[in-house]
């Protein structure tokens, strides 16, 4: 069980590192858990990159396992970016939901114009039937370097054996914690928002190969 103080874990496991520009807002409800990839190839560049940005996660694990909790975890980090359609990938959206899509996406302008159209209709929905937001979901970053694409697939750094570890005792924690399911309540970056291909895949396949 966590111990938790004013959002704040106290476990000789992880290592207080709070930035306080990447907290936002009170975070009043955890839905989810969404996986990241950080796409540089130390902790030190990440954290310094986060004390200049108002964007970051509440967690970081470094290559050596070393698991940072760098936001309180009743606070709003900006972690998620431009939220995709959920109906729209499952295929199973209403004639409303199909016609305001088909129009954003249809629409003037940049694609990203178009794409922060799905995004504000996807607000306007509850969870499960949306992705989770910022609103409702805490963020964990593993530290490796994003490599390029080949073909259609991102490649990213190598999960290491500690990160691993550690990565697989916070995420059994933070589910504990809140009640929540590795099955339906954990998801990869890239499979809910317009990121890298593949940011999250491979620690979202390690955590149901463990769970199993």
């Amino acid at each position: 069980m966590l111990c938790v103080f004013n959002g704040v874990i106290s476990d000789p496991k992880i290592k207080t590192n709070i930035i306080p520009n990447i907290e936002h807002s009170k975070l009043a409800k955890v839905n989810a858990i969404i996986l990241h990839r950080t796409s540089a190839s130390t902790v030190e560049s990440t954290l310094n990159a986060w004390k200049t940005k108002n964007t970051g996660a509440h967690f970081l694990i470094a290559k050596d396992g070393t698991i940072y909790q760098t936001a309180a975890i009743n606070k709003r980090c900006w972690h998620v970016g431009l939220l995709r359609s959920r109906c729209r990938i499952e295929d199973s959206c209403s004639e409303k939901d199909t016609e305001i899509i088909k129009k954003a996406l249809h629409s003037s302008g940049s694609w990203k114009s178009k794409f922060k159209k799905v995004y504000q209709h996807e607000k306007t929905k509850d969870y499960p039937d949306r992705y989770p937001l910022n609103s409702d979901s805490i963020g964990v970053e593993i530290i490796g370097a994003y490599l390029g694409k080949s073909g259609d697939k991102g490649l990213f750094e190598q999960i290491q054996k500690a990160q691993s570890k550690s990565f697989l005792w916070l995420m059994t924690e933070l589910l504990e914690h809140f009640s929540l399911s590795f099955k339906d309540d954990v998801y990869a970056h890239d499979s809910i928002a317009r990121k890298k291909v593949n940011e999250g895949v491979k620690a979202s396949q390690l955590l149901q190969e463990y769970c199993q």
